[in-house]
């Protein structure tokens, strides 16, 4: 009688092999999982953390609640949750507004007191002024020190009256121009003078 070659697949292989790397465990439930065949898994590689650029400026992080649409001549508020990380000093916070808004009332600028990370809600009103989507500015300045003052900057988007078509006419407006991939792009001016 002449003896049958055995051909062994790769995963029965894997699987030998596998075990005789594995280490000796007294656990009986290790020892069942280790008896029994498993398909090679692939390598995992793990990645490193998300890449972001913060830009340089105040710990100062916004998020924040407006009223709603306002009609021209009519009043609206935002409120601003501002978390600062400051173990102490104070912030100080300036309200603006572009042409299609006015700041009202006497909450536009406001300076509290930073302590390990506090929580600020403020609440800024305006008033429309024409039709469109116009920005509330907002910055924010923590003085740390006398010496030090670091910025940050914000703005709130803001409808008033009949701001839909406005806005369709401003993008008309806007010379998009067809690009080489296909893509379209607003081609702006510039000027650069290196000295």
């Amino acid at each position: 009688m002449k003896p049958t070659p055995r051909i062994f697949s790769l995963t029965a292989l894997a699987a030998i092999l596998a075990a005789c790397a594995a280490p000796a465990s007294t656990d009986g439930a290790a020892e069942a999982n280790a008896a029994t065949p498993s398909v090679a898994s692939k390598p995992v590689a793990k990645l490193g953390p998300a890449i972001s650029t913060i830009k340089p400026g105040a710990s100062v992080s916004f998020s924040h609640e407006t009223s709603g649409p306002v009609d021209v001549d009519g009043n609206g508020y935002v409120t601003i949750t501002v978390n600062e990380g400051y173990p102490g000093g104070t912030l100080e916070l300036v309200a603006s507004a572009n042409g299609g808004l006015e700041v009202v009332g006497p909450g536009a600028i406001q300076t509290v007191s930073m302590a390990n990370g506090t929580t600020h809600s403020w609440r800024v009103d305006y008033r429309g002024l024409s039709d469109g989507v116009h920005y509330l500015n907002i910055a924010a300045t923590a003085n740390v020190s006398s010496d030090v003052g670091e910025m940050r900057g914000y703005a709130v988007r803001v409808e008033v009256g009949d701001w839909k078509p406005v806005e369709a006419a401003r993008e008309a407006a806007k010379s998009m121009q067809e690009q080489a991939s296909g893509e379209m792009a607003v081609i702006m001016e510039a000027e650069e003078t290196i000295e």
